[in-house]
């Protein structure tokens, strides 16, 4: 194959992209399978939709999935979905938490208020025909502004001073020390800055209405993301816990609202109500192939990368190879498509056996440098039970690493069910502890 058409064809499979509504490459996974068995369960987009067109009340919505699981682009679908007049008829808006926090450091409250604030108003503004880039800067950032800096007298002073109010959001994004000071100020007074947040927001459901809305959801995205290093990790997911537990009551907001959250946290204790995206069922529970789960799997890669070109790619084995290749994913789309863009990088077309084994080695080479020995009992726990029981405080942080890096994937029947990525059961120590767990029950 000539280098452009292999060019087209790598870019074509970015494992990290987002796909658009409309993308052709979009594969519409809900609506496969039998309508009473979803390969993901259920028709994600429809059910995330129906509780914000159906209330009365503003909504707060916590959601969750694996990275890579699909889940940013179905909130996009999710938001057009929401605008339709026919619908919800929302004016949506979409935040991307990497563009408003450094996602290695804590979050907070001000934090999520202050990015609510400035993305509805550039929306409103966009959809008003004015200047985003004017947001905030005279609105409610300068009231807030204002009554910090009169209870904390060294905000604006020197290396805290803000040249651009309407740049708050991104100022705090990128100066620890501001963001740092400006928490502190707005902990002191959280129920003033959450008043004025209220009306602000009210205010702007007016604006929506005057534009031909019938109001206003936020979808922030990406929050699922957060995740410190090694020296602060655990402070990270702690502080997401304390924003979003117990159903994110400080974010009790006139809007409608949907949140993301680190999937780590659905094995802490105060997290009941967070819908949690699975991925592509191709077995259940017992281990039954799920064929339309396999179909769902298959397109993905076919409409990426057509089937002439497939066959060139894979040589005379090619189901052989696509049904190693699907199994190999777990069902996990990113981690199928990121495998035949790996593929395609190889120049000696079709693949050699050893060059095809060598990429889904890989996977597993990749797995074993992130899975500590004392996570192997544990996980063996998982595979045999295809569940996780959390018995103690080291169980719980085991299964939080193991959630935030796709060990574990998560499955959707009647019930929701793990198990471990195929990489992980072939890990020799793993295996090992799987056999002998195996061989206890058997003997009890």
């Amino acid at each position: 194959m000539e280098l452009a058409q292999r060019r087209k064809l790598y870019n074509a499979c970015r494992p990290l992209e987002v796909l658009n509504p409309g993308d052709p490459r979009y594969v519409a996974l809900d609506q496969l399978g039998d309508p009473s068995h979803r390969v993901r369960g259920e028709d994600w987009v429809a059910s995330l939709a129906s509780a914000f067109e159906l209330s009365d009340e503003p909504v707060r919505m916590l959601f969750t999935g694996l990275p890579g699981s699909g889940k940013s682009t179905e909130l996009r679908r999710l938001a057009k979905y929401l605008e339709d007049p026919k619908r919800a008829n929302l004016l949506a808006v979409t935040i991307a938490a990497e563009d408003v926090f450094e996602l290695s450091y804590p979050i907070d409250i001000p934090d999520i208020l202050f990015a609510i604030l400035d993305g509805v108003e550039r929306e409103l503004l966009a959809r008003e025909g004015a200047d985003p880039r004017q947001a905030m800067s005279e609105g409610v950032f300068r009231r807030i502004w204002n009554h910090l800096s009169r209870t904390d007298v060294e905000l604006g002073k020197g290396e805290l001073s803000v040249p651009e109010l309407g740049k708050l959001v991104i100022e705090m994004k990128t100066r620890p020390s501001l963001r740092a000071r400006v928490r502190a100020a707005v902990g002191n007074h959280l129920t003033r800055i959450i008043e004025e947040t209220t009306e602000e927001l009210n205010a702007m459901i007016g604006r929506a209405k005057q534009v031909g809305y019938a109001g206003i959801v936020v979808i922030f995205d990406s929050l699922e993301r957060l995740r410190g290093v090694t020296t602060n990790w655990g402070d990270v997911l702690d502080s997401a816990e304390r924003v979003f537990s117990g159903g994110a009551p400080y974010l009790r907001l006139p809007i409608h609202a949907l949140y993301t959250v680190p999937t780590a946290l659905v094995s802490r204790r105060r997290f009941e109500q967070v819908r949690f995206m699975p991925m592509i069922k191709l077995h259940d529970r017992e281990g039954r192939v799920f064929a339309a789960g396999v179909d769902a799997a298959s397109e993905i890669v076919t409409h990426r990368v057509p089937e002439a070109a497939l066959r060139e790619l894979l040589g005379d084995q090619l189901e052989r190879r696509m049904r190693k290749l699907i199994e190999w994913s777990g069902g996990y789309p990113r981690e199928l498509v990121r495998l035949v863009q790996s593929m395609i990088a190889i120049d000696r077309w079709p693949l050699s056996d050893s060059d095809f084994a060598r990429v889904l080695n890989e996977v597993g080479d990749q797995y074993r440098k992130l899975i500590p020995a004392s996570a192997f009992p544990w996980l063996a726990q998982v595979a045999v039970d295809r569940y996780f029981t959390l018995e103690n405080d080291e169980h719980r942080s085991i299964a939080d690493q193991m959630l935030l890096n796709n060990v574990v994937l998560r499955y959707l029947n009647d019930k929701d069910w793990f198990e471990l990525h195929p990489a992980v059961r072939e890990i020799p120590g793993i295996a090992h502890a799987i056999h002998a767990l195996q061989r206890a029950r058997a003997n009890v």
